[in-house]
């Protein structure tokens, strides 16, 4: 307040005869130094000024400060955006803002989306992103799946072996304990149920004829053998170096007489020790099915004929037991390129499709040939 010679107010234009305001470059009636919002005297010494007006603080913020759109109150402070929509830090984070789905805490900065919920990073990483099967790191990055779900990290697919009958990996510390580099990996799942001795496989084998005689494939009663055998033997039985990746054959003698052929008989079937028991019975199943040609007097078939046939019956065995690995066998046969084997079974499925499975047995026992469609 100063006591100048009659300065002019710029509130009423009139002369100041006694104290008066000085502000915004002008003098005013203490009186006439009004809020541009509520009209009442600017008392204090702290004031706002917009387009050249003054306003009280508080009047100012109520017109001019963004205003929360949750709780509607003026904002003063740090804001946050969302939506073209301006909040309290405080009012976006307990009501608006997303929450994490895992811990229910509000989130600020960084996130993930999984299945339509929220999760912090920290959250996600260590509640719910998946972690690979063989070292236990979280899969942030991309990562590759098998045939049974399991996922892991792309490094692994040329770090560990796969298991020669499933198809999964085999880190070091699953793998069997003093196995040769030529034989072949085995996983603890497969190892779990492995067809070791000849008592198991004689049980799984007299079930697997009865179950093929239910079907229309009788063995005449004779009572075939079942013997498990070695690489080394497996090979020696087969009398062929491409025989060393086979499972299983079936073994017989050919009886001739001038020349012809009196008869032939089955002597047994072996088959690779170890296979884990839905393979090894497959197996049986296939070779059985050469034995059943045999004792049926059904010869020279061609080779994609006879292997097809016993493709089709291991196929339809695994189809009935209908499990995860079931499933996986019969997906090999039916995705085999070999153009014996794999050719084979699709084109015995056709005519087994066109003509029902036990009319297509019979004819095949009939006429002793299969039809080239």
């Amino acid at each position: 307040m100063t006591r100048p010679s009659q300065p002019l107010c710029r509130g009423c234009g009139q002369s100041i005869n006694g104290y008066y305001l000085s502000a915004l470059g002008a003098a005013w009636h203490p009186e006439h130094f009004v809020c541009a919002t509520c009209h009442q005297p600017i008392n204090n010494t702290q004031f706002s000024v917009r387009e050249g007006k003054p306003y009280h603080t508080q009047c100012y913020r109520d017109r001019f400060d963004p205003r929360c759109a949750y709780c509607h109150k003026p904002i003063t402070t740090q804001y946050y955006t969302h939506n073209g929509a301006s909040y309290h830090l405080e009012c976006y984070q307990e009501h608006i803002g997303p929450r994490c789905q895992y811990c229910h805490k509000p989130i600020l900065g960084q996130y993930y989306t999984h299945e339509g919920a929220f999760y912090h990073s920290e959250c996600y990483r260590d509640h719910v992103v998946p972690r690979c099967a063989y070292c236990g790191k979280p899969l942030m990055s991309e990562y590759l799946v098998d045939h049974w779900g399991t996922k892991y990290c792309k490094e692994h697919q040329g770090q560990y072996p796969t298991c020669a009958f499933c198809g999964r990996l085999v880190p070091p510390q699953q793998q069997d304990q003093g196995v040769q580099a030529r034989e072949h990996v085995r996983c603890p799942i497969c190892r779990a149920s492995a067809v070791e001795s000849l008592p198991q496989a004689r049980a799984l084998f007299q079930g697997l004829m009865k179950q093929l005689n239910a079907q229309g494939l009788q063995f005449n009663n004779i009572p075939l053998q079942i013997e498990l055998v070695d690489r080394a033997r497996l090979a020696q039985l087969l009398n062929s170096r491409s025989g060393v990746d086979a499972l299983g054959v079936t073994t017989h003698s050919t009886h001739m007489l001038n020349g012809q052929v009196v008869r032939t008989e089955v002597n047994g079937i072996a088959v690779l020790r170890g296979l884990p028991s839905t393979l090894f019975r497959g197996v049986c199943v296939h070779e059985l099915g050469h034995a059943w040609l045999t004792l049926q007097g059904i010869r020279g078939l061609p080779s994609w004929a006879e292997e097809g046939f016993c493709e089709l019956l291991s196929y339809r065995f695994y189809g009935e037991l209908n499990t995860g690995e079931s499933r996986h066998y019969a997906e090999g046969i039916e995705k085999n390129p070999d153009p014996v084997y794999g050719e084979g079974f699709r084109r015995a499925r056709v005519m087994a499709d066109r003509m029902g499975f036990q009319r297509f047995v019979e004819t095949l026992r009939t006429t002793k040939r299969m039809s080239s469609a």
